[in-house]
């Protein structure tokens, strides 16, 4: 800790400053300064909703600047778990707010504050994935990028889909069923008999067979030998054929351009557009 204060240790205007782990006596006068700083937010009330009763709040991740024994900035951070998936979940940081008073901005005192935090001995131990934030775009590149090394992503929402869902599927060939047995389908149905496998990356094996009644899900062990059409290539050309307009022509792009694979047997090789049928009514529902 000492080694830590040292190298903390900046000359500010002739005035030396601290950076330092939160005290529990610290909390009136941060709460002072965060709402001061973010008084347009929630009346005032910023550091009760954001961090006291935060559940996630832990206060070894709130970082205090202080000169003359006078808190003049403050950094807060709290733990979060990033869900990849139903069965990943990772330890992350929510980098939050850099809070310093107007007199104190520019001199790099808030440099000093993000920079302790990351180094700081909580943050390791957990072994964190990822450590992200939300900032405006001009204050992102003008202070946090070139103060930590914040690497800049694209402003938006994302939707993810997992194509190959094994229930989704399942949900998809009872419905796409359904039409077919009442006559709504309004589409010349695939011979039967024929077997459609994707083999995609990242994801598990998909065999669609063609039967009398209706389509079904192969679960049967041999599917690379059992297989009429084997299509493979990468999940995410996949994904964007399906969320694409035109997922026919798509589809054919990606063909010619050598992203997605066909591999079909002689005596169904007319089959590859019976192929094609299936992706667009299996997998161009909605399966989020």
């Amino acid at each position: 800790m000492a080694f830590r204060r040292l190298w903390l240790r900046r000359v500010l205007m002739n005035k030396e400053f601290l950076c330092r782990v939160f005290r529990k006596d610290d909390e009136n006068a941060v709460k002072q300064l965060v709402e001061s700083i973010f008084s347009g937010f929630l009346e005032g009330k910023y550091w009760n909703w954001k961090y006291k009763e935060n559940p996630y709040f832990d206060s070894r991740l709130v970082a205090v600047a202080e000169v003359n024994g006078e808190i003049v900035g403050c950094n807060h951070w709290l733990f979060r778990d990033l869900k990849f998936s139903g069965s990943v979940v990772d330890k992350a940081v929510l980098a939050a707010d850099v809070a310093v008073r107007p007199y104190y901005r520019g001199k790099g005192l808030g440099s000093s504050l993000l920079q302790f935090l990351r180094s700081s001995n909580i943050v390791k131990s957990r072994n964190v994935a990822l450590i992200y934030m939300f900032a405006d775009l001009e204050l992102a590149k003008k202070f946090h990028t070139p103060a930590a090394g914040y690497v800049l992503v694209p402003d938006g929402t994302v939707q993810y889909t997992k194509v190959l869902n094994w229930k989704k599927v399942k949900q998809n060939i009872d419905l796409l069923n359904d039409e077919m047995r009442s006559g709504n389908l309004g589409r010349k149905v695939p011979k039967r008999g024929l077997k459609v496998l994707f083999k995609m990356s990242a994801a598990p094996p998909l065999c669609i067979h063609v039967k009398e009644d209706g389509l079904a899900v192969d679960e049967s062990e041999n599917l690379d030998g059992n297989a009429d059409v084997v299509v493979s290539g990468d999940l995410s050309v996949l994904n964007r054929i399906k969320m694409a307009k035109r997922r026919r022509w798509s589809f054919l792009k990606a063909l010619l351009t050598g992203k997605i694979k066909v591999k079909v047997r002689l005596s169904k090789l007319f089959s590859v557009f019976d192929a094609l049928w299936i992706f667009e009514e299996v997998f161009g529902k909605k399966m989020t």
